[in-house]
C-alpha cells in the first residue's frame, strides 16, 4: 500500500504518518493521500463513503467532474502524461476536516502538499481542493507549450525537404495530440462553472481568487491550442495548395502531349489501313512527306502552346 497521511495537531504543528490507526485523536485535519490506483481496496476499508464515482485505470471518463452531497464532496481533474498524452485522474475528496487524494503517481510532483497545509484556515479542506486544481491545470502549460513549439518549428524542420515530400502523417500526428490535450482542457471550463454555483464552497476570498486564476490560465490556455490549430490548418493549406499546383502544372503538361500527339495518331491510323485504292502508298517520297508533315504540325503546335503560354 502506498498511503501517506499528513495531520494538523490541535498545536498547529504538522505531522506524518503511514496508518490510518496512528493518527492522533486531536488532529484537527487530515490528508490521506492514496498514490496508486491499487489502493482501491485499502481506500474502501478505510473510509465510507461513494467510491462508485471514483475513477482509475479501469473506470476511465476523461472528463472532470463534481459531485456534492450531505457528507461530501469530489472532484476529478486530469493530469496529462508528457510522452503518451494520456489523461490519468486524480480524485480528491473533501470532507469536514479531511481531505483524501486518489491518483497514481506523486502529487508532491506538481504541488507542495506542506506549503498548502501549514496555513490552515477554515476553508483549509476546499482550498486544497482547489490548489490540487490549480496546479493540475498549471502542468499542462508544458503540454501546450511543447505542441506549439513543435507547430512553430515544423515549416523550418521542412524548408530544406523535397516539396513533393508527403507530410500528410505528420500533421495527422500533431492534430491527434491536439484532440488528446483539448479532451481534457476544454471540459475544464464546465467543471469551474460547476464551482462558480456553488455559493456555499467559495465563501472565502482566498478560494474564490485561486478558482478566477484557474478560470485565466484555462482561457489562457484555450488561446495557444486555437493558435496551434490555426497554425496546423494554414500549414495543411499550404501543402494541399502546393501540391494541387503541382498536379494541375503535371496535367498540363500530359496534356499538352496529348494534344501534339493526337493529330499525328490520326495521320498513322489512316495510313496504316493499307487498302488498295490509296495512291499516296506508291509515292517515292510518300514515307518522307508524311514524317515531313507530322514534323511541321508538331511544330506547330508547339509554337502556339508557347504563344499562348500553356509551355
Amino acid at each position: 500500500m502506498s498511503l501517506s497521511i499528513q495531520y494538523i495537531s490541535k498545536n498547529n504543528e504538522i505531522g506524518k504518518v503511514e496508518n490510518k490507526e496512528d493518527v492522533p485523536e486531536h488532529a484537527t485535519f487530515v490528508w490521506y493521500d492514496y498514490d496508486s490506483f491499487d489502493d482501491k481496496e485499502q481506500l474502501k476499508k478505510n473510509h465510507d463513503f461513494e467510491h462508485g464515482r471514483l475513477e482509475d485505470e479501469k473506470i476511465k471518463n476523461y472528463r472532470p467532474a463534481y459531485f456534492k452531497n450531505e457528507n461530501y464532496q469530489l472532484l476529478i481533474c486530469h493530469v496529462i502524461d508528457k510522452k503518451t498524452f494520456e489523461a490519468h485522474a486524480v480524485n480528491v475528496c473533501v470532507m469536514q476536516d479531511v481531505i483524501i487524494t486518489f491518483h497514481n503517481g506523486s502529487l508532491e510532483q506538481f504541488i507542495n502538499i506542506e506549503e498548502i497545509i501549514k496555513d490552515k484556515n477554515d476553508d483549509l479542506e476546499i482550498d486544497i481542493a482547489l490548489h490540487i486544481l490549480l496546479n493540475t491545470i498549471e502542468q499542462y502549460f508544458d503540454i501546450v507549450h511543447e505542441i506549439e513549439d513543435e507547430v512553430i518549428l515544423f515549416e523550418e524542420r521542412h524548408v530544406g525537404d523535397d516539396k513533393g515530400k508527403d507530410i500528410t502523417s505528420e500533421i495527422y500526428e500533431l492534430k491527434q495530440r491536439i484532440f488528446k490535450v483539448k479532451r481534457v482542457i476544454i471540459p475544464m471550463e464546465e467543471l469551474v462553472e460547476k464551482f462558480k454555483e456553488q455559493d456555499d464552497v467559495l465563501e472565502s476570498e482566498r478560494s474564490e481568487d485561486i478558482l478566477n486564476k484557474v478560470d485565466a490560465k484555462i482561457d489562457r490556455q484555450k488561446l495557444i491550442i486555437q493558435f496551434t490549430e490555426e497554425m496546423i490548418d494554414e500549414i495543411k493549406d499550404n501543402y494541399m495548395s502546393y501540391n494541387t499546383y503541382r498536379m494541375n502544372k503535371i496535367i498540363n503538361v500530359l496534356t499538352i502531349i496529348s494534344a501534339i500527339f493526337l493529330p499525328l495518331t490520326l495521320i498513322t491510323g489512316v495510313y496504316g489501313m493499307n487498302f488498295e485504292n490509296m495512291p499516296e502508298l506508291s509515292w517515292n517520297f510518300g514515307y518522307f512527306i508524311t514524317l515531313g508533315i507530322m514534323l511541321g504540325i508538331s511544330v506547330s503546335m508547339i509554337v502556339f502552346f508557347k504563344s499562348k503560354g500553356w509551355m
